[in-house]
This record gives structure tokens, C-alpha cells and sequence, in this order.
């Protein structure tokens, strides 16, 4: 149970630094203080923000499941 616990804190941290380096990426792709609006890249913005999303539902599922294990171990 608490290799489990590990493995879903590992991924916890994974998750984070992705969804943090994608937010990073996306605040610059719709910077238009660096990026004028007609060059941006739109399309590879909203590829990124899909990116989120399911990095956003990773981690909703993965921190559930260490809630569970959690009250498991007790």
C-alpha cells in the first residue's frame, strides 16, 4: 500500500512541474506585451491548453487516490 501511496506522489510531482511548465508556455503565447496578436500561434496555444486540461484531470484523479490510500493506511 504504500508503494502505491509513493508511486501516486511521484506522479503528483510529475504532474505539477508539467501543468507548471504548460501554464508558463501558454502565458507567453498569449503575451501580446512580447507576441503582436497576428503572430501569435493560436493554434499551438490551444494545443497546450487541451495539454492542461488533462493534465488538470491527472492530478484531480491522482490526488484522490492518495486521499484514499491515505485512510487506507490509518
Amino acid at each position: 500500500m504504500r508503494g502505491k501511496l509513493a508511486e501516486a506522489q511521484d506522479n503528483q510531482r510529475k504532474l505539477l512541474l508539467k501543468a507548471e511548465g504548460l501554464c508558463t508556455s501558454i502565458r507567453r503565447g498569449l503575451n501580446t506585451a512580447l507576441t503582436p496578436f497576428n503572430e501569435m500561434e493560436i493554434p499551438q496555444v490551444a494545443s497546450q491548453m487541451d495539454d492542461l486540461v488533462m493534465a488538470w484531470v491527472e492530478l484531480q484523479k491522482t490526488q484522490s487516490d492518495m486521499n484514499r490510500l491515505e485512510r487506507e493506511l490509518r
